[in-house]
């Protein structure tokens, strides 16, 4: 497997609403909020911007507080963080004002507890120096930050990561696969996957490693039939790919 981004929908997406965010004429419209079910390839997304970046990534998790995230900040810009929530603050302060550096919030649901308090101290040092600030969450977060003025006043686009198509998954296996993928296969493939990026990513590994395994120069629907493609997640039950329709009638 070749270690690229596809160059899919719903990347197209969220780079579009980088460039909204960076051409935003209101300077305090610094937040980019990025929603979407779990396997949508969110992460992936914001992972790979993060690089391209320098950007700062943290992900939320269950129990922050604003001392919690000034220590994960602190951390991510290189330095350990002092002991009190005061001289954190003073220290993220600092480096980020040497360092004018994007902040990713992954699994942002979980900065929004206790009034948004972690995201608020965030928010601060974001506003103070014009920095962005994306956000990063399934769709219910909406209502959620809706609550929240100070926040939600602050969105400058929304990221909307949706399904795979066909198309996208079939940009997935030109990009990644190391064989070619057949367009029989690459509709399987869809078919098996319900359009979860994680998923396709699986499926393609399969397939390209059948078709190393045997020295094909194309895999298609007919050559994997019968093989494990995917696995049902409600379940866990193999999804193995079907014969060609032609096959079956016959």
């Amino acid at each position: 497997m070749r270690n690229k981004l596809a160059n899919t929908m719903n990347v197209k997406r969220f780079v579009a609403g980088t460039i909204a965010l960076e051409e935003r004429g209101a300077r305090e419209a610094s937040m980019l909020l990025v929603v979407g079910e779990p396997g949508y390839g969110k992460t992936e997304v914001v992972e790979w911007w993060a690089d391209t970046k320098d950007a700062i990534y943290l992900c939320g998790k269950p129990g922050l507080t604003p001392k919690i995230v000034l220590g994960d900040l602190v951390r991510e810009l290189g330095e350990q963080p002092d002991a009190t929530y005061e001289k954190r603050l003073q220290q993220a302060d600092r480096l980020l004002r040497t360092r004018q550096t994007p902040i990713i919030l992954d699994e942002a649901q979980f900065y929004l507890i206790d009034r948004a308090a972690p995201l608020e101290v965030v928010r601060s040092l974001t506003d103070r120096y014009e920095l962005s600030l994306v956000l990063v969450s399934m769709d219910r977060i909406h209502e959620t930050i809706v609550k929240f003025e100070q926040i939600s006043s602050r969105i400058a686009a929304v990221v909307k990561m949706t399904a795979a198509t066909v198309d996208d998954v079939r940009v997935c296996c030109d990009t990644l696969c190391e064989v070619k993928i057949a367009e029989d296969l690459v509709e399987e493939i869809h078919f098996h996957t319900n359009g979860r990026y994680r998923e396709i990513i699986n499926a393609i590994a399969l397939a390209e490693r059948f078709g190393k395994r045997g020295k094909l120069e194309v895999v298609t629907r007919a050559a994997m039939a019968g093989e494990v493609i995917a696995h049902d997640w409600r379940d866990e039950t193999p999804r193995k790919v079907r014969p060609p329709r032609n096959t079956r009638a016959a």
